[in-house]
């Protein structure tokens, strides 16, 4: 009996210690996926930036929300909670667009652009990391503070979100 008790032991140790961390993986994507599912459309890291980002998450933060006349503003953010298409040949898409108005000090819409960014990807993979870039020159404007009001659409759900930033164009000098 105690050889029997001795194998199983054996094999039990053996199973456990030969797990498959793969498939572990696996498993553990399959419920992220199925979370994010669950995630409102929405975005995080919205951010001023000094220049365009050069990957998900690799962006130079902006210590101010003051501009120049005429100098570019860069924002970065990262959507969350979008969806994929499925596509042919094992390809996932996911596809957002946005709608951007500038308000002044007094709610006006200033300025505003319907499609301002139209951005898709298409993967093997249903990508939990993308990125907008969104590249802004106000040339022109007048001194004051404003509002960069962004509309996004995810062109997959159907899903909508919006998010703003404040920022003051300076006196010239």
């Amino acid at each position: 009996m105690r050889q029997v008790l001795a194998l199983i032991f054996a094999i039990s140790f053996v199973a456990v210690a030969h797990a498959d961390p793969l498939a572990d993986l696996a498993t553990a994507q399959k419920a992220v996926i199925e979370a994010w599912a669950k995630v409102p459309f929405s975005q995080q890291d919205v951010t001023f930036v000094t220049e365009p980002s050069t990957g998900y998450g690799v962006y130079k933060k902006r210590d101010s929300n003051v501009f120049k006349p005429g100098e570019p503003i860069f924002s970065y953010s990262e959507p969350i909670g979008y969806g994929w298409k499925q596509l042919p040949n094992n390809l996932y898409e996911l596809h957002l667009v946005a709608d951007l108005d500038i308000i002044d000090a007094s709610g006006e819409v200033v300025w505003s652009k319907k499609g301002f960014l139209d951005s898709a990807l298409q993967s093997h993979k249903q990508n939990l990391e993308f990125k907008l870039d969104m590249t802004l020159n106000v040339n022109g404007a007048p001194a004051g503070k404003y509002k960069l009001h962004y509309t996004l659409y995810d062109m997959t759900s159907g899903k909508t979100s919006s998010f703003d930033q404040d920022f003051e164009i300076a006196s010239a000098s």
